[in-house]
């Protein structure tokens, strides 16, 4: 979202967009820091970057989160880059820019801003059909082993009239698939006084005509309340999945992470979601590794994954971050014990999320199609409702007539694996079917 609304706002400024950066005159690196090896991937990008160019003369420009945690230590330790700048100074863009072709290394990082804001319209850098609207900005939650409240603020709620006017826009120009982002989408409008919540938000988005579907991503457990239940269950517009990623089960575990609920209420939730809604899947996130995680502990985790059978489930290996509580807490769990609770969580979830697909089986399901396999025969590829985009599998189908990105089909799902789906006897249809 920020790379769409940065390139927006340079696009508005005259500037010629390209991907082909050895002829630009400036390439941003657009960074990332939530964990050390996202961190690491965005130096190595921009290295790779400046080695790829040479002795050419474009500008390198880091742009981000990671400009926000290191600052002018980019600068002095990257002789590579020309400048650098934070997330939350984009509206100086333009004197940034006109800094670096003056031939001055220019850092520009500002503190957070007491409302959300946006800098220009963007420029999609996902396909048409599909795209993410982001609904807020930073985080109150503040988990001990996270650095997004220090990197992004705390939690500002975007201004739902311009949410409604974007989905509007995105919705005339194609858009099939909404998806709701934000750190934390069900803290929306509580930073507000008479602003509405996510349900709220949801049912003016719902107001707008169109052949669209929304996805909610990125929800809390522990505000996950009826009305949004209640919402997601009669919608048919609402896709019946939701992302609650839940870090671990263990309450000693949950207790050091800062996470405020317990095995208890997860499992009291997910008991509610699967007999009000008994079509939905979920998806979580688990953290293994976390300091003072037992043998035990993980068992329990891998024992509230069986339970739960989550349809999807991704996986990462705590990172230890230095301005964050969890940074400095002794019992670190050794590397090699971390990537092997890793790899033994991820197999175990392959073989659950092979089983969960079977009951697919037999099913004509909508899929929205995202695009023909290259090679011979008319092989496609799309999503069900099911099956977020870039996270989650795909469905593979084989059609006889041509089908547009973005078009929608009606199709009997005939084999599952771990995560991809196969489909035939596809139906094209003018609507959304259900």
């Amino acid at each position: 979202m920020d790379t769409e609304e940065i390139l927006g706002y340079l696009s508005g400024r005259g500037y010629i967009l390209t991907d082909h950066y050895p002829s630009a005159d400036a390439v941003f690196i657009n960074t990332c820091a939530f964990i050390e090896e996202a961190q690491q991937e965005s130096i190595n990008t921009i290295l790779e970057t400046a080695s790829s160019l040479g002795s050419n003369k474009t500008k390198i420009i880091a742009a981000g989160c990671l400009v926000e945690v290191f600052g002018k230590t980019l600068l002095k330790k990257i002789p590579e880059l020309d400048g650098a700048i934070g997330v939350h100074s984009y509206r100086q863009l333009d004197q940034f820019m006109d800094k670096l072709f003056e031939g001055k290394r220019a850092l520009i990082k500002h503190r957070p801003s007491e409302e959300y804001q946006s800098i220009a319209s963007r420029i999609l850098t996902t396909p048409v059909y599909n795209a993410n609207v982001k609904i807020a900005d930073g985080c109150n939650n503040r988990c001990h082993y996270c650095m997004i409240p220090a990197i992004r603020g705390p939690y500002r709620s975007r201004a739902p009239e311009d949410i409604k006017r974007e989905v509007e826009e995105l919705v005339a120009g194609g858009a099939k698939e909404i998806n709701l982002i934000a750190q934390d989408t069900t803290a929306y409008g509580l930073d507000q006084t008479d602003w509405p919540d996510l349900t709220g938000l949801l049912e003016e988005i719902l107001s707008i005509p169109g052949n669209f579907r929304i996805r909610i991503m990125y929800t809390y457990p522990s505000r996950i309340n009826d009305g949004l239940i209640e919402l997601i269950r009669e919608e048919n517009r609402i896709c019946k999945y939701l992302d609650i990623p839940i870090q671990h089960c263990s309450d000693e575990v949950l207790i050091k992470m800062g996470r405020s609920y317990r095995q208890q209420d997860l499992e009291n939730l997910f008991r509610k979601l699967r007999r009000q809604i008994p079509s939905l899947a979920v998806r979580t996130t688990v953290m293994v590794g976390f300091p003072g995680e037992k043998g035990y502990h993980f068992k329990d985790l891998l024992n509230f994954i069986e339970k739960q059978k989550f349809e999807n489930l991704g996986a990462f290996i705590y990172s230890s971050q230095e301005k964050t509580p969890a940074g400095g807490y002794d019992q670190k769990v050794p590397a090699r014990i971390a990537q092997k609770r890793y790899k033994t969580l991820m197999m175990r979830q392959k073989k659950m999320s092979r089983a969960n697909n079977k009951k697919y089986l037999g099913q004509r399901l909508p899929i929205l199609v995202e695009g023909k396999i290259s090679g011979d025969g008319a092989w496609y590829y799309g999503r069900t409702e099911y099956q977020a985009p870039e996270v989650d599998g795909l469905v593979f189908f084989p059609a006889s007539k041509v089908l547009k990105p973005g078009s929608w089909v009606s199709a009997f799902i005939t084999a599952a694996g771990p995560y991809n789906l196969m489909a035939l006897r596809p139906a094209p249809v003018d609507s959304m079917p259900r």
